[in-house]
């Protein structure tokens, strides 16, 4: 059964869901005066590294391209993806309204590119929301999809993960979380990957005893 048959639009269409739930998020990043430190004495032990900016920006093209890449490739996993990244942002965006959470930020010294484009990075981003951490959460769910897909697609499977790895680290390398915003953003992955993955599989059961075989073919 394909996916594609029982949606009136392109499968791309779909992916601006992501657009527009990302938008909310500047509405709900304020501070309430109330935030919690969230940080651990590990936490204080990572080092703040101003070049791992880079693949924190880098964000931005992994999870659209990969989203991009999939919609041709594997239309399944596609929409379990996109499934799981539009409703674990809602649930994080539930979480921020209830109770908000902070990362105190070090001193950004210097006039390298890099020091430049942190100072970039906290002007837009005010130092609350920040468990679970939304940047670990998508970037985990798409390593989760590219691990479905190891057998066939080793390299795709390895640049991945070694990538999406790079840049969960750059969170806590670049003071934008704690360690605890990276474990609750890669547990609420594998809880919304996991409900995602059996919602459409009772939707493709459902269809394959309920519909007639030529409709869903069609």
């Amino acid at each position: 059964m394909k996916n594609k048959s029982i949606l009136p639009l392109h499968p791309l269409w779909y992916s601006l869901l992501l657009v527009l739930t990302s938008s909310i998020y500047s509405i709900i990043n304020q501070s309430s005066g109330h935030a919690v430190d969230v940080t651990t004495l590990i936490d204080g032990e990572i080092p703040f590294i101003k070049e791992f900016v880079v693949p924190y920006l880098l964000w931005y093209p992994y999870i659209y391209g990969l989203l991009i890449y999939y919609c041709f490739v594997d239309r399944k996993h596609y929409f379990v993806a996109l499934g799981s990244l539009v409703s674990g942002k809602l649930v994080c965006f539930v979480i921020y309204s209830l109770w908000q959470s902070t990362v105190p930020r070090p001193d950004v010294v210097g006039n390298d590119i890099f020091a430049h484009l942190m100072r970039f990075v906290y002007s837009h981003d005010q130092p609350v929301n920040c468990l679970p951490s939304i940047h670990v959460l998508t970037t985990f769910i798409m390593m989760i999809v590219v691990h479905k897909r190891r057998e066939q697609h080793k390299w795709e499977y390895a640049g991945v993960t070694a990538f999406g790895t790079l840049i969960i680290l750059s969170t806590l390398f670049t003071k934008q979380h704690a360690v605890l915003d990276v474990l609750s953003g890669i547990l609420l992955a594998c809880g919304m990957y996991a409900a995602m993955q059996y919602m459409f599989h009772a939707i493709s059961t459902y269809q394959a005893n309920h519909l007639p075989a030529r409709q869903i073919k069609k």
